[in-house]
């Protein structure tokens, strides 16, 4: 694979040696960009050192440099990812809060249902016992009536207004 970056010479006319980030683009430049007599020379004296030609110290410099920018290349796409996870986790959490709030708004309803009901309950159960002692009154009312009746319909009956079992002997 050809090489499109590195040290070399003259990238830019007033440096003899400089790092350069994208040999194609900066010789596309200058093709486009720069005075038509400056050209050609630009374009032959522009030339990628070889790596086997770097000092030593550069070479080993050049070697922690692209070390390095892989380094952050892998972090840089490890922070894409931890981005995205967090973008992700926050959907869910709004989604989370969204159900919340739902349920809770839910439950708020339901509870007022509860003490609506508990209410209708309470007058349900004073209206009973005011209905219940309508009927007490009435079954007192009708007791004479009942009395006179049973007397008429049950002939010899052992009735004694407590029991049917009252001539019984206790033991």
């Amino acid at each position: 694979m050809e090489r499109n970056s590195g040290f070399a010479f003259h990238v830019h006319h007033d440096r003899l040696v400089e790092f350069c980030t994208d040999y194609k683009e900066r010789a596309a430049y200058i093709r486009e960009n720069k005075p038509a007599d400056e050209i050609e020379l630009r374009l032959r004296l522009l030339k990628l050192i070889p790596l086997n030609r770097l000092p030593l110290p550069l070479d080993e410099a050049l070697k922690a440099y692209f070390e390095a920018l892989k380094a952050c290349d892998e972090a840089r796409k490890a922070y894409g990812e931890a981005r995205k996870a967090c973008d992700e986790a926050r959907k869910a959490c709004d989604e989370a809060l969204k159900a919340y709030f739902e349920a809770l708004k839910a439950c708020d309803e339901a509870w007022k249902a509860y003490g609506e009901a508990g209410k209708a309950c309470d007058e349900a159960w004073k209206a009973y016992g005011e209905a219940g002692k309508a009927y007490d009154e009435a079954w007192k009312a009708c007791a004479k009536y009942f009395t006179k009746l049973h007397k008429e319909l049950c002939p010899n009956c052992p009735w004694d207004g407590k029991t049917i079992f009252s001539k019984r002997r206790v033991k």
